[in-house]
């Protein structure tokens, strides 16, 4: 089943936020700082490699109420491997995320959002939702903050998956983006939701 958008019916304005690719030793903790502060739920897709290397990052996001999503165990990209390879990334990832929070993901984002329909049904028979994204950042093409912030105001609306990246390098802008947009959304009567949230009020 493949949610790359949602309805836009709803007379409340409903966002979710997403982070792709960590955690990252040091940018993960700087969003979750940013969330904490103005007290938004958000959604990340972590890649179950670095989910090994940073448990303690996992923990955070999971106590702190976000909702936490299989990206692979390696982000190799559909194509590169076949599907059922990525279904064996998908079921490590899920045994590391299930290890450190004690529960499963239910949501699948593919990397680089590159799927297909076999690839679909196969997560859907594992009782897994795939989601893409309707607003792309590009802060993983390090972006300036200007241009990540232009583009979200630009394309933002009523049921919008917005996506950022939490493991970025060298250098990442997305914390201090995020300082401005958040504030700016919750000015424009934007409600923050997981990804899980915004699909079952919809």
């Amino acid at each position: 089943m493949m949610l790359a958008s949602v309805p836009t019916g709803n007379a409340k304005k409903r966002l979710a936020l997403t982070f792709d690719d960590g955690p990252h030793k040091k940018y993960t903790a700087e969003i979750l700082s940013v969330l904490d502060k103005y007290g938004v739920k958000a959604t990340f897709f972590v890649i179950g490699q670095n989910a090994e290397q940073y448990p303690e990052l996992i923990k955070a996001e999971y106590e702190s109420g976000h909702e936490i999503g299989n990206h692979t165990y390696s982000h190799k990209r559909l194509g590169s491997v076949n599907c059922s390879a990525m279904l064996e990334e998908i079921k490590k990832t899920d045994d590391i995320i299930c290890k450190i929070t004690g529960e499963c993901p239910i949501l699948f984002r593919p990397p680089e959002g590159r799927t297909s329909s076999e690839l679909e049904a196969a997560v859907f028979a594992e009782s897994k939702k795939t989601v893409l994204w309707t607003v792309d950042t590009r802060d993983w093409a390090h972006n300036p903050i200007d241009r990540i912030v232009k583009t979200v105001k630009t394309n933002v609306k009523n049921g919008s998956i917005i996506l950022f990246h939490d493991y970025i390098t060298p250098n990442s802008d997305t914390p201090e983006a995020l300082g401005i947009l958040i504030p700016y959304l919750m000015a424009q009567n934007y409600e923050f939701v997981t990804v899980s949230e915004l699909l079952t009020n919809y």
